[in-house]
């Protein structure tokens, strides 16, 4: 019985810590309305975005939340179309495809690696040749992705949760529909302990409802 009320008392102890850590609400803003019917968390980039390349490579932001959250949590990361240009739907419509077969992190730096390095912004073919080389998926089942319906479907909802939103800028996160996380006002928080602290936020902003 005793060491059964020392677990508990530790469990209570550790979640009071958490929640008093982010009570002062330096790291996040809150939507002054709730947003429903969309994932518990959302993270919105672009390819287009120098600031979500460069958190991308320093901290791996996509690894972090897919990795290190609750398998349960519905987690959905967009990429948005208000920088870049017509092209930018298309490699939103890359980044759908890539989620669909479940190579997001085998592509997500080479492709801002060529578009913001390499300066290709508008040449679709090199984007799909680095697809197929960094994925090994054969062209044939990229093009029945490209040209299936279900992506049609997905890139119209892709907008829609987006529009919801009403989002202005990236890099950017959503918690609950509620609690917004602002990247670049974390980093200047956390600094150096940024992956532990931006998983903890997460996991206090998801108990809030």
């Amino acid at each position: 019985m005793k060491k059964i009320l020392i677990v508990l008392y530790s469990i209570f102890l550790s979640c009071s810590a958490l929640s008093y850590e982010f009570t002062n609400q330096k790291e996040y803003d809150i939507e002054k309305r709730n947003i429903s019917n969309v994932p518990e968390v959302m993270h919105f980039f672009s390819f287009f975005c120098p600031y979500c390349y460069e958190l991308e490579k320093t901290h791996n932001i996509q690894s972090l939340i897919k990795n290190k959250l609750n398998k349960k949590t519905k987690i959905q990361t967009y990429h948005v179309n208000f920088l870049g240009g017509t092209f930018s739907k298309k490699l939103t419509k890359i980044w759908i495809i890539a989620q669909q077969m479940k190579v997001e992190e085998k592509i997500m730096i080479p492709i801002f690696k060529e578009i913001q390095d390499n300066n290709t912004v508008s040449n679709i073919s090199k984007i799909k040749n680095i697809f197929l080389k960094k994925t090994g998926i054969n062209s044939d089942q990229y093009n029945q992705f490209w040209n299936s319906f279900t992506i049609k479907t997905l890139i119209k909802k892709n907008d829609n949760d987006i529009k919801k939103i009403k989002l202005n800028h990236v890099p950017s996160m959503i918690i609950n529909g509620k609690y917004i996380i602002d990247y670049y006002k974390l980093e200047m928080i956390f600094k150096k302990q940024f992956s532990k602290k931006y998983i903890k936020l997460i996991n206090f902003l998801l108990s809030k409802k």
